[in-house]
């Protein structure tokens, strides 16, 4: 944990990603790596911070004439350049959306505090009641990385709508990492972004309980083949067979849960059924919440 906080305030070092077919990729300065994938009347733009400061995957939907971005980056500097890249499309943001409200996904807002920011009514509240507390304790973690303002999101509903001529289906889903998260599905191009329900070649954040995550993850499985190209929330963008990656290791943070007698059994139970993931720090980060303990 003490290398995550000493990166951020130092120029950040790059870190090697796997895209999927048909994709290129472009290094940003500050260690982003910004995967783009053309599906003809859109592109598809995921801007993924490096692992060291939680490798958060924030997506910007190109369509004909506007852009709509989802989710902000956590820390200032990436949202920044985030927004930055964003304009040099040189379209217009036709809106912001806001997967949920844990902190690195609604923290980097100021960067948008001039746009239409949107996320599901009950995400906006939380955001609303827990945002300036959140700014808070973040900033006496990471200082000035963090920023000190955020914007209110204006409520959204789930359902369908149409932007620039592109259908766009919100949906709302419940009891995962979080306890309401928006995923938004382009069905004409196979398309969904699914927020933190998904992590992509990284270990998970146990935010939310395994057994109701992993009806989440079935239930995005299940039409897993009309969507192959998915957006996760952390991590790089993926396809569908990440789903079982995810469940697999949620049934497996279940069963240690129930096993493991110390915070080290519990992470070294999970780097070692999963070796191939990175940022194990994802682990450490929740050891203080399961063995409260050891955190004395």
């Amino acid at each position: 944990m003490i290398k995550i906080f000493a990166v951020i305030t130092m120029v950040l070092s790059s870190i090697s990603t796997h895209a999927i077919a048909e994709s290129s990729t472009i290094k940003r300065e500050t260690g982003a790596t910004v995967t783009v994938n053309d599906l003809g009347d859109i592109k598809v733009h995921s801007y993924l911070s490096p692992q060291q400061v939680f490798a958060n995957n924030t997506h910007i939907i190109e369509l004909a004439n506007q852009l709509v971005l989802i989710d902000t980056q956590f820390i200032l500097p990436m949202a920044k350049d985030y927004r930055a890249y964003a304009d040099s499309l040189g379209k217009p943001i036709e809106r912001l959306v806001i997967t949920h409200e844990h902190p690195d996904h609604f923290l980097g807002s100021e960067a948008f505090n001039d746009i239409n920011v949107y996320a599901l009514e009950s995400v906006a509240k939380k955001i609303k009641a827990q945002g300036q507390t959140e700014i808070d304790e973040k900033k006496a973690q990471f200082g000035d990385a963090i920023a000190s303002t955020f914007v209110v999101p204006t409520a959204l509903l789930p359902g369908p709508t149409t932007i620039d001529g592109i259908n766009f289906l919100f949906e709302s889903v419940k009891n995962a990492e979080a306890e309401e998260q928006l995923v938004t599905k382009l069905p004409d191009f196979g398309v969904v972004s699914v927020g933190d329900i998904v992590y992509s070649g990284v270990h998970m954040i146990l935010a939310g309980q395994p057994p109701s995550w992993i009806k989440a993850l079935n239930d995005l499985k299940a039409v897993g083949a009309d969507y192959p190209i998915v957006l996760s929330g952390h991590g790089t963008t993926t396809d569908s067979a990440v789903y079982d990656t995810n469940i697999a290791w949620l049934s497996k943070a279940g069963e240690l849960l129930e096993t493991a007698k110390t915070g080290k059994d519990f992470k070294s139970g999970l780097t070692e059924a999963f070796p191939k993931l990175g940022m194990d720090a994802a682990i450490d980060f929740v050891l203080p919440f399961i063995y409260p303990e050891e955190a004395k």
